[in-house]
């Protein structure tokens, strides 16, 4: 068995056991405190690019096709006859029929479809609607991701 030299075993230096358990702990501590504060830091922080869709449900009360856009009055939605209708832009890639069959091929809902050759419709119909809001300044954009037609 080889026998270190005295210039090897001059730069070791022995740390007692109680000291090197303090170190230990120490760092311990200084990652769970960052970790603690990484994750808070990161909740606090609201992105405002951030989407989050609002789920309504309410009365389509007019429909145009061919802009995809509807005139959408919220249930219980307290309104001033000066306000006007909240129109939103139907970019929904998919919608649920009143059987709950999920059409995922880009049509416009059969239920806010006009009549044939006829682009706007007046029909009232009930839905669920998944939108987002746009704030861009000046007016708000609502824009509806999902319909659920109700009746």
């Amino acid at each position: 068995m080889p026998v270190p030299s005295p210039d090897t075993m001059q730069g070791a230096v022995h740390t007692p056991p109680e000291r090197r358990l303090t170190m230990v702990a120490f760092s311990l501590a200084l990652v769970a405190v960052g970790l603690i504060g990484g994750f808070g830091t990161a909740r606090l922080a609201d992105d405002p690019h951030t989407a989050k869709p609002e789920l309504l449900v309410g009365t389509v009360t007019w429909s145009n096709d061919e802009t995809r856009s509807i005139a959408f009055e919220e249930d219980g939605a307290l309104q001033s006859p000066l306000d006007g209708d909240t129109i939103y832009s139907v970019i929904a890639e998919s919608w649920q029929d009143v059987r709950g069959t999920l059409h995922q091929d880009g049509t416009y809902p059969t239920c806010l479809a006009g009549e044939a050759n006829e682009p706007d419709s007046m029909d009232r119909h009930r839905v669920e609607l998944e939108v987002l809001h746009r704030d861009t300044g000046a007016q708000p954009q609502h824009i509806a991701v999902h319909v659920r037609w109700l009746d």
